[in-house]
């Protein structure tokens, strides 16, 4: 017995929105780089940071390193943003039976990846932003400024084409909402 059988809601476009509040779901954003210390992390701290709670940010590697760099912990701590909990870990964590299922992935790696299940992660889109891994780069100055240039370049890509692709995975997903049976009207 559904909630306008109960006298509740007076029509169904009142039931149906209620319905869509009861079953909000978060949009979860995937970062991919390869060793998940830099790139990818500064990418998982600048969504979460700026999330309402309808995203959230997660990140991976295909061969994480130990530490997040000092260089982009750096960089966003003089940017304000919150640095604890990134950690640098392995893509594989998110292809585990009943694991998170990320609505989106964004690539940020400049090589091609090898692993097919990596390609598969994504339920609504794949984004590839290959960008410098400011961990690969041997010389502390220079590795301080591709540091800063892609924290830069993450930010613009962030603001524009992922804002877009958020709202575009939460349509899809409110659309799949609507193609269910409707259970409390």
């Amino acid at each position: 017995m559904g909630y306008l059988s109960h006298g509740l809601f007076k029509d169904q476009a009142a039931a149906k929105a209620i319905r869509g509040v009861f079953v909000m779901q978060t949009v979860d954003i995937l970062f991919l780089c390869e060793t998940n210390s830099a790139t990818s992390l500064m990418a998982e701290a600048l969504v979460n940071q700026r999330s309402d709670g309808s995203y959230r940010a997660f990140s991976a590697g295909s061969r994480p390193a130990a530490v997040i760099l000092p260089e982009a912990r750096m960089a966003l701590q003089q940017r304000a943003i919150p640095t604890d909990g990134l950690e640098p870990k392995s893509w594989t964590i998110f292809n585990l039976p009943g694991g998170l299922k990320p609505h989106i992935v964004v690539d940020l790696a400049t090589v091609t990846w090898t692993e097919p299940e990596c390609a598969k992660l994504a339920e609504y889109a794949t984004l590839r932003w290959p960008l410098r891994d400011p961990a690969l780069v041997e010389r502390k100055g220079e590795r301080r400024q591709i540091t800063e240039a892609v924290l830069g370049a993450l930010i613009t890509r962030i603001n524009g084409e992922l804002v877009r692709r958020v709202e575009g995975a939460r349509h899809s997903m409110a659309s799949a909402l609507e193609a269910r049976p409707a259970q409390w009207a």
